[in-house]
C-alpha cells in the first residue's frame, strides 16, 4: 500500500494524536484516549493505552480508566495491546486492586502470550503493594465467621479464593476444596482421543468432537465470570469465549446445582451451550447444531 492509502493516512493521524494526548501537560485527553482504544488499528490502541498510563500524573478518573484498561487487557485481539494496557493499569495501582480477580485470571491463562501474563503479574504486584499501604487505615472481616482479620490473612484469602478468611476458616475452605478436587479427579476415569481425563462418556464425546475439528478447549477449570463469582465449566473454548456444560444427571441435588449454575451464566451474560443426557443418542448432531450458532464449523 502506498503512502496515499486512506487507511495508512488515518492510522498515522490517529497514532500522532495518541502520542500528543499522552504527552499533553494538562491530562485533558482522557475521554479521547478511551475512544482511541476502540480504533481498528492495533498500533493506535497500543499507544492510547500507554498514553492513559501517563495521565496518572494528572487529576483523572482513575476508577473509570482502570475499568477500561482491564477490559482491554481481557478482550483485545492483539497481545501487545493487552500488554500495554496492563502496563498502563499498573500506574493506577489503587484502582487496579478492585480488578484483582480479573488480573489473576489473565496471569494464569495458558492461552495468552507469556509477556501478557508477566505484565498482569506485575500489575497485580503493584496493586497489592498499594493496597497494603492503605490496609492499616481500615479493617477487614472473615467471610465466614465475621471476625476482624489481619493483613496476612486478608491477602492470602483474596489470592486463593477471591474472598477474605481468617486462618481457621481458610484452612477449612482449603480442606473442602481439596476434598472436592479428590472426588472430581477420582471420577475422571475415561480418556479422550487427545488424552484428557474426563468424568463421563458424554464429556468424552464432546471433547473428541472438539478435537476432531481442531477447536481448542479447556476442561474442568475455574473461571471468573463476574466480579468475584467463579464457575467451573465442563468445557471452555477460549478462542470464542464460549462455555459448554454437559448435564449428565437428574437427581434433585444435581438439578438444583444446575439451576444455580445456569443463573450465574445468565447473570454474567456469558455464551453457554447446554447438552443434556437426554441428547446422548444424538449428542454430536445436537452439539454441532448449537455450536454453529456461534462458530463456523469446518
Amino acid at each position: 500500500m502506498g503512502s496515499h492509502d486512506p487507511a495508512v493516512a488515518e492510522q498515522q493521524k490517529l497514532r500522532a494524536r495518541a502520542l500528543e494526548l499522552g504527552n499533553a501537560p494538562d491530562g485533558r485527553g482522557e475521554v479521547e484516549l478511551r475512544t482511541l482504544l476502540r480504533s481498528r488499528f492495533p498500533e493506535v490502541r497500543r499507544l492510547a493505552a500507554s498514553a492513559l498510563g501517563k495521565l496518572s500524573e494528572h487529576q483523572v478518573n482513575a476508577l473509570l480508566i482502570a475499568e477500561v484498561l482491564t477490559g482491554v487487557a481481557e478482550t483485545d485481539e492483539h497481545p501487545q495491546v493487552r500488554q500495554y494496557a496492563l502496563k498502563a493499569l499498573a500506574k493506577y495501582p489503587v484502582a487496579a486492586f478492585d480488578h484483582l480477580s480479573r488480573l489473576q485470571d489473565i496471569a494464569r491463562d495458558p492461552t495468552l502470550r507469556e509477556y501478557v501474563r508477566v505484565a498482569a503479574a506485575n500489575t497485580i504486584a503493584e496493586a497489592q503493594k498499594a493496597h497494603r499501604k492503605a490496609y492499616a487505615k481500615r479493617h477487614h472481616w472473615c467471610t465466614r465467621c465475621q471476625r476482624i482479620i489481619n493483613e496476612e490473612e486478608f491477602f492470602k484469602g483474596m489470592e486463593l479464593f477471591g474472598k477474605p478468611y481468617c486462618r481457621h476458616c481458610l484452612d477449612e475452605r482449603m480442606l473442602e476444596e481439596k476434598n472436592f478436587e479428590m472426588v472430581v479427579d477420582e471420577a475422571k476415569v475415561r480418556r479422550t482421543e487427545d488424552g484428557t481425563a474426563v468424568q463421563s462418556n458424554g464429556e468424552k464425546r464432546i471433547a473428541d468432537f472438539l478435537s476432531a475439528r481442531r477447536i481448542a478447549y479447556v476442561y474442568d477449570e475455574r473461571y471468573r465470570i463476574a466480579g468475584d463469582v467463579r464457575i467451573r465449566p465442563d468445557f471452555y473454548l477460549p478462542e470464542f469465549d464460549l462455555y459448554i456444560e454437559y448435564w449428565g444427571m437428574n437427581t434433585p441435588e444435581y438439578v438444583a446445582n444446575m439451576q444455580k449454575k445456569l443463573f450465574l451464566y445468565q447473570r454474567a451474560g456469558k455464551k453457554l451451550i447446554s447438552i443434556s443426557y437426554r441428547d446422548f443418542d444424538r449428542l454430536e448432531a445436537v452439539l454441532e447444531e448449537k455450536l454453529s450458532r456461534y462458530i463456523r464449523l469446518n
